[in-house]
């Protein structure tokens, strides 16, 4: 009996470092004291293929492909200013990069074009949103209102002036891959709803169920129900058709309200960026599981930027501790579309005696 006993704390231990050890090497970390990421404060991420991503740093741009860092920076480059805040790649693979201080370097693998405030309409030099549409449309986030540049270089500039938009500092541009519709979330003046470019529908909390007027990320799930990163009442849910949800401290227990960044996996689960809490799931109902620097290799709290890849792997740039690579399928708690079990106990039920 006594052997039993010790193989049964022996299959325990087991079970404790095989958990710890899955939960480690689920992340991948690059800052700069390991990579040749130019700097630890990561703004923004878009994937050209599935083996080259771009990331936006405070100073400087990188492309990671196949291993390999590339670093583009006002010293090296023809790029207009080293803090990125944006960046889209369009079907041509050109890259339309938009920074805080200098609007938009466009990047065609080989030659720069600047368009700031001085040489185009752009209503801002600070561009914090960029998405492109279907038809190859750039959409521009500023903090003077949105930028339309369609394929012939036609310029249209939307504004609280000249729209129903609610606040000119854009903060988040979703495009709906089924429809072409464009969302858009702002600082202060809820959500815009473009549709067919001319439709403009404002959500605010005084004419919708939206829970907070500042929407800093915006993705969507298979079924087309949005889900809106809120600053001050945590996660927003809007049903397709009609109807909303909201996760917050009073609601669910998502450990903060303070949300920054939102993308969705294949099983249409929301991961969700925190100001003061690292990262969340929600993985069933109202129910979150949190990932901090308390119990991951999260090495901050504040989450700038999530990207989902292809091959469902989370990207979180962070702002003090570089770049996060998770591979969700290895946590512990998280569904997986692949999910086998670890360990399978017989007889059962179990007796004194386990085979194995």
């Amino acid at each position: 009996m006594k052997m039993v006993k010790k193989y049964f704390l022996f299959l325990i231990l087991l079970l404790i470092v095989n958990k710890a050890s899955s939960q480690s090497i689920a992340w991948t970390h690059f800052d700069i004291s390991n990579s040749g990421l130019p700097n630890n404060s990561v703004r923004c991420i878009a994937f050209e293929n599935d083996s080259t991503a771009w990331i936006g740093t405070d100073f400087g741009l990188a492309k990671f492909s196949y291993g390999v860092w590339t670093i583009f920076n006002t010293g090296n480059s023809g790029i207009g200013n080293n803090d990125i805040r944006s960046i889209a790649i369009d079907t041509n693979h050109v890259k339309w990069i938009g920074t805080f201080a200098n609007g938009i370097s466009v990047f065609n693998d080989t030659t720069w074009t600047i368009f700031n405030t001085l040489n185009s309409p752009l209503p801002d030099d600070f561009v914090r949103s960029l998405a492109i549409d279907q038809n190859n449309t750039k959409w521009i986030g500023t903090l003077g209102g949105i930028a339309k540049i369609d394929t012939t270089n036609n310029w249209n500039i939307y504004t609280m002036w000249n729209s129903v938009l609610g606040s000119n500092n854009i903060a988040s541009i979703f495009v709906n891959p089924n429809t072409n519709d464009k969302w858009v979330g702002t600082v202060n003046g809820g959500m815009l709803l473009i549709e067919k470019d001319t439709n403009l529908t404002s959500f605010t909390i005084q004419n919708s169920g939206i829970p907070d007027n500042t929407v800093l990320g915006i993705d969507m799930d298979v079924n087309q129900n949005f889900y809106l990163a809120t600053p001050g009442n945590g996660l927003a849910l809007k049903l397709n058709g009609f109807g909303w949800l909201t996760y917050n401290l009073v609601s669910s227990n998502i450990p903060t309200a303070s949300l920054t960044s939102v993308a969705i996996d294949a099983l249409g689960k929301p991961w969700a960026g925190t100001n003061t809490h690292g990262l969340v799931y929600n993985n069933t109902g109202n129910n979150f599981i949190t990932y901090d620097t308390t119990n991951s290799p999260l090495t901050d709290n504040l989450i700038q930027t999530l990207r989902m890849s292809a091959d469902q792997k989370l990207w979180i740039g962070t702002q003090t501790g570089g770049l996060f690579i998770l591979d969700p399928s290895l946590l512990t708690g998280v569904q997986s579309l692949t999910a086998t079990p670890s360990l399978i106990l017989y007889p059962n039920p179990c007796t004194d005696f386990f085979i194995y």
